[in-house]
């Protein structure tokens, strides 16, 4: 993998968890203030994503499976741990973008039917492995990046500064609240990196590059939509690309350029997907793996049938994930240690 697929794919990582309700339940934590909480939690990312890093380096360019070697007791318990954050990750990412194309694309077609195709994308991007995905990324990147700088550029002239003001009128309570879950949101999907042989162990160009676009985003959606509509969308990041106009017999360019949101949903659903696959035993992998899909396919099915439940998890979505970055980089921490010293007194 080398570095310009690992930057793509940290570009993308970090924002999959934003796309409608990432920035919903912020804004509703934070409303004007979130802004500021989204800069005070790129800064609290930041830190996660360069121990993050540093463990990674650690590694080398070793899978999360054969870094941990024979190694038993540690291999089971981080394996398991893995396993499941990466179908945690999946269930939610398949469910809102389940959400978002039925609510805007296809809002006449059966919900069964939008995810049938993503699913089977995804199966067949995890047969060719990482090197697929390091490519797609590569190639998908400057795309969203391009089409997230055009959006900025034109919805700027519709940004006022008075959306802004006063500032600091929310609790310290959500203020805080607000910051750590921004950046439990935006570090994260870079624990998928784990699994992923990289050549290229530096995550925290890839997380500066992810959050700014983030942030500028976000920031937008006040000025654009100000402090009383900011709470009202489920999906305010776009809404907000309604106000683009290309000439006058251009209509529904918000179609086209939220492609992006669609994008980042995507490759971080092939990257946990994959993860998935190499964790499971070798023996059956692909019947294994094939069975998981489909469980989770149904799966998703269902939370759509209980969707004012789902979205209750959704808000304290941050806190599970949170949860599993300590869990998981303490194990490691713990198991680097512990390994160090026996090869040291060895």
């Amino acid at each position: 993998m080398s570095k310009r697929k690992t930057l793509s794919m940290c570009y993308f990582l970090g924002r999959a968890f934003f796309l409608g309700f990432g920035f919903s339940v912020l804004l509703n934590i934070s409303n004007k203030d979130s802004w500021i909480c989204f800069l005070c939690g790129s800064i609290l990312g930041l830190l996660f994503v360069y121990a993050l890093s540093k463990i990674k380096e650690n590694m080398k360019s070793l899978t999360l499976k054969d870094h941990l070697g024979k190694s038993k007791l540690f291999k089971i318990i981080i394996l398991t741990i893995f396993f499941l954050f990466n179908v945690f990750i999946m269930s939610q990412l398949l469910f809102i973008l389940e959400t978002f194309a039925s609510s805007f694309f296809l809002i006449h077609s059966p919900k069964f039917f939008i995810l049938i195709p993503i699913v089977f994308l995804i199966y067949r991007i995890t047969i060719k492995s990482w090197s697929t995905i390091g490519r797609i990324s590569e190639i998908f990147m400057p795309l969203s990046l391009v089409i997230v700088i055009f959006s900025i550029i034109f919805l700027t002239t519709y940004g006022q500064i008075e959306n802004f003001k006063p500032l600091f009128t929310e609790s310290t309570f959500d203020f805080i609240k607000s910051t750590l879950y921004y950046a439990s949101f935006s570090s994260a999907p870079f624990l998928l990196l784990l699994n992923a042989p990289l050549k290229d162990t530096k995550l925290v160009k890839g997380y500066i590059l992810s959050t700014l676009s983030i942030l500028l985003i976000g920031t937008l959606i006040i000025a654009v939509l100000g402090p009383n509509l900011i709470q009202i969308y489920r999906f305010p990041e776009y809404m907000i690309l309604k106000k683009i106009k290309i000439f006058v017999f251009l209509e529904k360019i918000e179609n086209i350029i939220s492609i992006t949101w669609i994008l980042d949903v995507f490759m971080t659903l092939a990257i946990s997907a994959n993860n998935i696959r190499h964790t499971l035993p070798k023996k059956a992998n692909a019947i294994t793996f094939s069975s998981i899909l489909l469980i989770l396919y149904f799966f998703v099915i269902y939370l759509g049938e209980i969707y004012h439940i789902e979205l209750q998890i959704y808000f304290i979505l941050p806190i599970i994930l949170g949860v599993f970055q300590i869990v998981i980089l303490l194990l490691l921490w713990i198991y680097q240690i512990t390994h160090k010293t026996k090869t040291q007194s060895s």
